[in-house]
């Protein structure tokens, strides 16, 4: 008997999974094509199943309606390459939990197996230091990387000031307090406030001596804000700083908006968050965490997204970040109650309510048209759109747009 099925025809990567996760106190084999893939589920009916959809001469989307008709019980992972999301959506639609993009981390295939298979997810809440960074991607992983470098030098080396930069609503002040859990030392009690408000908070975070500030908007923070906050920088007893912005400092004191010398103080550390749209193996990931949440606040049971909720999910750009996300996984979790969220209470928000095609619209038009021009043919359609072929072949799969034939 195994809880858990690898298949992919690549035997050393199988075997390597299979090793990974028995270290790990689950039982797991692996198939390498279809046919043993189909006779091994049936003869251990397996909880899980990691499937890479590219099994040689064999399509793994094919295997997974299989594995849906003859283990239901069985949740379905699938494997597919980097850029190649639109086969990810596809199977979702079909019925797939989830997906990975090759090559996925060890560590990250265990984080799923254990998250779908024991229900071991840590209370909403409870997350403190790097943990506090949600998701699985490569851009995830260097981010708390990233974090861990910076927070765990020597006291000495640690910078007096740490500059986290990023889009709106992408989780700087999230990454900025995993910084302060995470950072050696004492480093006293964590006052926040936000620059873009007047208000006795930031007025205390002026006046404080030790201990860490966090200031978000930085960026907001007017001439005199400016002068005063770095006089308390350049004090013997200067608070630690940690800054969040979504502006471009150096653009600003080229502008003459931002002082050189605080912008030099300021961005001693530097953090950079990316944005969710360079994260797509993270988007679901996250929304469950926001979706449990939501629940525990209201009092609900622990949600459940559709195959169809999940796949609209990971389609959209997410131009809004991560807090966008959480404004709609909590408005359906509000719509769908108790009950499974389905697609229908995924709802995006168009600026203003106007009929305007967003970015995402504006590009799929823009490479259909380009491919219609040129017969399908992909290397003048990227020359015509100034980018690069390979570029122009992942946005193809990214939005499944078909290729016209010359």
């Amino acid at each position: 008997m195994s809880d858990i099925l690898v298949v992919d025809d690549e035997e050393v990567l199988a075997r390597s999974i299979v090793s990974f996760m028995e270290r790990r106190g689950f039982s797991a084999s692996y198939a390498v094509d279809s046919r043993s893939a189909m006779a091994m589920a049936t003869r251990n009916q397996p909880r899980l199943v990691i499937l890479d959809v590219r099994l040689g001469r064999d399509n793994g989307l094919d295997l997974l309606g299989w594995f849906q008709a003859q283990t239901p019980e069985a949740q379905i992972v699938v494997m597919t390459g980097h850029g190649e999301i639109g086969i990810a959506v596809d199977a979702m639609k079909r019925g797939a939990r989830d997906f990975l993009t090759k090559p996925a981390p060890l560590a990250t295939i265990a984080t799923i197996a254990a998250n779908l298979m024991l229900n071991e997810v840590a209370r909403p809440g409870d997350a403190r230091g790097v943990d506090r960074i949600l998701g699985r991607s490569s851009a995830a992983i260097d981010l708390r990387a990233a974090v861990r470098k910076l927070a765990l030098q020597s006291d000495r080396a640690v910078p007096t000031a740490v500059l986290v930069t990023g889009p709106r609503g992408s989780g700087k002040a999230t990454v900025a307090r995993a910084i302060h859990e995470t950072a050696r030392g004492d480093r006293g009690d964590l006052t926040e406030a936000d620059c873009s408000l007047p208000d006795a908070a930031l007025e205390s975070a002026f006046a404080q001596r030790g201990g860490t500030v966090l200031l978000r908007h930085i960026d907001m923070l007017p001439a005199d804000g400016q002068a005063r906050l770095l006089a308390a920088l350049m004090a013997p007893d200067a608070p630690w700083l940690l800054a969040t912005t979504s502006g471009n400092l150096a653009v600003l004191e080229r502008e003459g908006a931002f002082r050189a010398d605080l912008l030099y103080r300021v961005q001693l550390g530097w953090i950079d968050v990316p944005a969710l749209s360079e994260r797509n193996s993270d988007i679901l990931p996250i929304a469950e965490s926001f979706a449990r949440q939501s629940a525990l606040r209201h009092g609900r049971d622990r949600p459940r997204f559709t195959a169809e909720a999940r796949a609209k999910l990971v389609q959209h750009d997410w131009p809004g970040n991560l807090l966008e996300l959480a404004n709609c996984v909590e408005r359906a979790g509000l719509q769908a109650g108790n009950a499974l969220i389905g697609a229908e209470q995924i709802q995006f928000l168009s600026p203003d309510g106007a009929d305007v095609p967003n970015l995402v619209q504006m590009e799929e038009l823009a490479l259909s048209k380009a491919l219609t021009a040129t017969r399908g043919n992909v290397t003048r359609a990227a020359a015509l759109l100034g980018i690069s072929r390979d570029t122009l072949r992942y946005r193809i799969e990214k939005y499944d747009i078909s290729r016209p034939q010359g």
